[in-house]
């Protein structure tokens, strides 16, 4: 990765980049998971495209230049090539791409664990099955965590993917996936990811996961706008998988205009951009652009540091006071997300406390969070302090107290 984009080494300058997300003045956001903030600089980035589409003027040929821009910024944020990036407009596009572009075969088998996914990258497979006869091989969660043990175990010389996240939805757990990558390698097997609750957030490096796709939405870590996203795929394997959808961004013109006529002979562009569709969402980019400018200026080495540091400071403190919380104390599966509440579902321990009436008590008192699948997310980014972690931890001290 450019580490010119990364000005900040020591520390995360806090109070800086809190100045850029005024929503934190008035709450203590923690649920990056659900929705990240977007900063000062990112809500203004778009306004002249918009100002000049007011006025009726084009600016598509500049537009078209810069999402090659951005396209390459999100390849280095991510440690990987240009042309192993294509745009999409969310995680769960980039993840049906890749599910629609393989030559499926009755007999072969995709291997996940539901239970630790979000529906769309369940959805995908579901469909592939009913479509081509394909089995859908799954894993059962432990703990809270996807067992590597279990995956690998799965995998035989008919799995053409594995499907995970390199962080889950809940209870957000890091995901250790080189061994993983490993066993697919020798497989045959494309390993997928959805990136979406880790990129921008935890430094992200796809040569180091091993991943051989990587789909992100820029919503959440990215703190960028819905509708935007991009689609990381190995060089060569995105020149072996062949596009469901085609469109004029698709296809290598060469020289010639956007409007040229198609002739019946057409040449799919290099590497992932083969993917690219439709039109772009140009304030969508535009916004991403900004915000991974801001992102590497600050460093997401800092910011995965600093991020770490407080999510293991408020599972200590929470565990501390005896709340169940997803993990028990910090470990190597924390990472930006903190979850409390029941295990049962995830292979883990039951519990019978009652989120809902921590999440409104902490609501009334300005903190938001989010509950997912009957836990309550804590999920931080850059602009989180240890001040609001312990703040936050007493109130969940507070309420335990407070009568029923």
């Amino acid at each position: 990765m450019d580490q010119s984009f990364h000005r900040y080494t020591q520390p995360l300058p806090i109070e800086e980049a809190r100045r850029e997300f005024p929503a934190t003045s008035d709450f203590i956001y923690m649920d990056v998971a659900n929705q990240g903030l977007i900063s000062k600089t990112t809500r203004t980035s778009f306004d002249a495209h918009l100002d000049l589409r007011l006025a009726g003027v084009n600016d598509e040929h500049s537009q078209l230049h810069n999402v090659e821009l951005t396209r390459g910024r999100f390849a280095t944020f991510i440690g990987a090539a240009s042309d192993e990036v294509a745009i999409t407009k969310n995680a769960s596009e980039g993840i049906n791409i890749i599910a629609n572009a393989i030559e499926w075969r009755a007999g072969d088998n995709v291997v996940l664990c539901p239970k630790l996914e979000h529906a769309n990258n369940v959805l995908p497979w579901l469909q592939i099955k009913a479509r081509h006869g394909v089995e859908v091989r799954t894993i059962e969660p432990e703990n809270g965590m996807l067992p590597v043990g279990a995956v690998t175990k799965a995998l035989d010389e008919r799995t053409r993917v594995v499907a995970l996240a390199t962080v889950t939805m809940v209870p957000g757990f890091r995901t250790e996936t080189a061994p993983i990558a490993e066993a697919c390698r020798s497989k045959g097997a494309f390993l997928l990811a959805d990136g979406t609750q880790s990129v921008g957030i935890l430094a992200t490096d796809v040569s180091a996961l091993g991943v051989d796709g990587l789909a992100v939405s820029t919503v959440k870590g990215l703190m960028g706008l819905y509708g935007s996203g991009f689609l990381y795929c190995r060089r060569d394997w995105a020149e072996r998988l062949t596009p469901t959808y085609l469109g004029r961004f698709s296809v290598d013109l060469g020289d010639a205009p956007e409007s040229a006529p198609i002739e019946q002979v057409f040449k799919m562009r290099t590497g992932a951009a083969r993917f690219d569709v439709g039109h772009y969402n140009f304030p969508g980019l535009i916004a991403a652009d900004a915000s991974i400018r801001q992102l590497s200026d600050f460093g997401i080495t800092s910011i995965d540091r600093s991020v770490r540091e407080l999510a293991a400071r408020l599972a200590a403190g929470l565990h501390d006071l005896g709340l169940p919380v997803a993990g028990g104390r910090p470990g190597t599966h924390t990472g930006s997300i903190v979850a409390v509440g029941d295990m049962s579902g995830l292979g883990g321990a039951a519990s019978d406390i009652n989120i809902g009436s921590l999440q409104a008590y902490l609501a009334e008192r300005k903190v938001i969070v989010s509950a997912r699948r009957g836990m309550l997310r804590f999920s931080l980014h850059l602009y989180n302090t240890a001040d609001e972690v312990d703040h936050v931890i007493d109130l969940a001290r507070r309420w335990k107290k407070a009568p029923a």
